[in-house]
């Protein structure tokens, strides 16, 4: 059975029952968390030589786009947790690998990434958790915000500046298991949606960890965590696809069957073109993931690519969400239906990995270079 078609049952029998549930107790999805990465979803990016899958990102895109249509906060939280889990099979050492690896695949692990902070949101270069040198390890002070599966996280990947003033060069990042001493994790975010990702803060308070915890020396932790962010952009274009057409193939359904006037509501030329729009903004993003995800997987810097894909996909997947939900009339706002749920995920989404405002610099700045 292939990947995608494992990712589609399991949205269909296991995540489609149960998103609904999730938001309405606002609770993260712990356990089908685990289950999808038991059967092998989770291994997206763990290498063949490790036992993973090893897919190239087009292809992951398209797992997590199956996932996304169902629910995307559940399909981002699986996406952090293959991330991290690619990394730690790329670049662990032999004792992390060793570790590591085997659990975080059978679901034992669920993990996740520290890198935002209260006041160093976007601008990650800027964090101010510390990491100090200590005779057998590394004290670790500071605070993380917005950190997804942090709820029930077992593994944290958590990034530090361990030197003052040196910016970038300074940051390196560390593997962090819940259970150590001086690591405590906030209450969950109260949000408007997205519940199933785990959102919450963790707090790092004279934390000590030995040096076999060091999993990017100082200087390439920065490096490392910035090549995953056009990866990290690809994908959620890719998860905003799915959204989009999940609320496209509900919006045709209600249309088809709602009657007005002694009409069919599609048969109605204003609402035959509101879909048009949808599916044209659809295309184009697919187009910009594909666009992206090609380039990555060539090997080559897709940073305008991703942020090209980001921002668009993001902006036509709230606006045709919402267009989505105006179709299906008042059965769009019932809470038991994904179109309703995809509307918060859309506005997530254009935070996530850099804002909509990010993408427009990253942009705005490659012209200006193209312009000289």
């Amino acid at each position: 059975m292939g990947i995608i078609t494992i990712a589609e049952e399991f949205a269909r029998n296991t995540i489609l029952p149960r998103a609904a549930a999730w938001e309405k107790s606002r609770a993260m999805a712990t356990t089908e968390l685990r289950g999808a990465i038991n059967v092998g979803i989770g291994s997206l990016k763990i290498g063949v030589e490790h036992g993973g899958l090893g897919l190239d990102y087009l292809r992951v895109g398209n797992v997590l786009r199956v996932l996304a249509s169902a629910d995307f906060p559940f399909a981002f939280s699986l996406a952090v947790h293959s991330a991290v889990a690619g990394l730690i099979a790329e670049y662990g050492s032999p004792v992390q690998l060793d570790q590591y690896v085997r659990r975080v695949q059978t679901g034992e692990l669920i993990l996740s990434v520290c890198i935002t902070e209260p006041s160093a949101g976007s601008d990650a270069a800027a964090m101010q958790t510390k990491a100090t040198l200590r005779h057998g390890g590394w004290h670790i002070n500071g605070s993380k915000a917005w950190i997804t599966n942090a709820v029930s996280a077992d593994l944290f990947l958590v990034y530090a500046q361990t030197e003052v003033d040196a910016g970038p060069a300074g940051i390196a990042a560390f593997l962090i298991e819940r259970t150590c001493p001086g690591l405590s994790v906030t209450a969950p975010y109260e949000l408007v949606g997205c519940h199933s990702m785990g959102l919450a803060g963790v707090e790092l308070s004279d934390c000590f960890v030995a040096d076999e915890a060091l999993f990017a020396r100082p200087g390439e932790g920065f490096k490392r965590a910035m090549s995953g962010i056009d990866v990290a952009r690809t994908l959620v274009s890719a998860m905003c696809c799915g959204m989009l057409q999940s609320s496209l193939t509900h919006a045709l359904k209600a249309t088809a069957e709602r009657s007005a006037f002694g009409s069919k509501t599609i048969e109605f030329q204003g609402l035959q073109w509101m879909l048009a729009d949808v599916a044209t903004d659809l295309s184009a993003s697919e187009l910009l993931f594909a666009a992206a995800a090609s380039k990555l997987d060539r090997g080559e810097r897709a940073t305008i690519e991703a942020a090209h894909a980001k921002k668009f996909a993001t902006r036509a997947a709230f606006n045709g969400v919402a267009q989505c939900m105006q179709l299906a009339g008042a059965r769009g706002l019932l809470a038991d239906t994904p179109i309703s749920r995809h509307l918060a995920s859309a506005k997530a989404a254009q935070y996530l990995d850099g804002t909509t405002e990010i993408q427009n610099v990253v942009i705005s700045r490659f012209l200006q270079v193209q312009a000289v």
